[in-house]
C-alpha cells in the first residue's frame, strides 16, 4: 500500500540504488539509466510517460520496455525496444509478459511486477534467458514504477534490460524463453517503503502466489 508521504534519503538520490549497481555487469549504464529516471522523478511518485525525455534515452531505448499488469496474470507489453526483440525474435507488444517465461518462474515473476506497479518499489533481477538459437544468456534487468497520470497505483513497469552476457551456446529450440532460471536481485525501496518478510521470501519461492493485492 502507498504510504501517506515519501521518506527522503539523506545522500544522493543513487544510494538506494547502490546494492543493485554493486550486482550489475554494467553498472555505469545501470547508473545512467537510474540518473536519468531520477531527474524524471523528482519530488513525484513516479515519471510519467510525458516526462521521458527520449534524446536522453536514446541510447538506451533499444533495450526498455513498458509493460502494464492489468490483473493477476496478465502483464501486457505496451512498448518494447528493438534490441529485445530482435533478441526474442518478434516484437511482443500487446502480448503477455508471462506467456514467454518459463512456467515455473509465472507467479514469482507476476509478483515483482505487482510490487513495483502498486507498492510502488524497485526491482533488479538477475536471471537466465534462453534463446530460440540456442544461445543460453545471464540477463540482468532494473523494473522501476511509471505513472499512468493519475498519480497513484497502479502504475505501469518501466525496465532497463542492462546487460546480456553469454552462459553457453546449444541447440536451437522452437521459441525463446524469459527466465528460465531466477540467480539473485534486491527490491529497492524508493521511498515507500517494501514488503514484509513473508513477501521477500515468496519472491524467491518457485511457483509463488502472485495474487497480493
Amino acid at each position: 500500500m502507498l504510504a501517506d508521504r515519501r521518506v527522503p534519503y539523506s545522500e544522493t538520490s543513487l544510494e538506494r540504488y547502490e546494492r543493485a549497481i554493486a550486482m550489475s555487469e554494467a553498472p555505469e549504464r545501470l547508473r545512467e539509466f537510474l540518473t536519468i529516471y531520477e531527474e524524471f522523478r523528482g519530488d513525484k511518485i513516479a515519471p510519467t510517460r510525458a516526462d521521458l525525455d527520449l534524446r536522453r534515452l536514446a541510447r538506451m531505448l533499444p533495450d526498455i520496455t513498458i509493460m502494464e499488469r492489468s490483473a493477476p496474470g496478465s502483464v501486457i507489453y505496451r512498448l518494447m525496444g528493438t534490441a529485445v526483440a530482435e533478441r526474442l525474435g518478434a516484437d511482443l507488444t500487446g502480448h503477455n509478459f508471462l506467456n514467454y517465461l518459463d512456467v515455473t518462474e509465472r507467479n514469482r515473476i507476476d509478483l515483482g511486477v505487482a510490487l513495483v506497479t502498486q507498492q510502488p518499489c524497485g526491482t533488479f533481477a538477475i536471471y537466465q534467458n534462453a534463446y530460440a538459437s540456442g544461445l543460453k544468456v545471464r540477463a540482468e534487468s532494473i523494473a522501476l514504477p511509471l505513472d499512468t497520470g493519475s498519480g497513484k497505483p497502479p502504475f505501469l513497469n518501466i525496465s532497463l534490460h542492462s546487460s546480456q552476457s553469454m552462459i553457453s551456446f546449444g541447440q536451437e529450440q522452437d521459441a525463446s524463453v524469459i527466465g528460465t532460471q531466477w540467480l539473485d536481485g534486491v527490491v529497492i525501496d524508493l521511498g515507500w517503503g517494501i514488503p514484509d518478510q513473508s513477501v521477500m521470501d515468496r519472491l524467491k519461492t518457485p511457483n509463488a502466489d502472485a495474487d497480493q493485492r
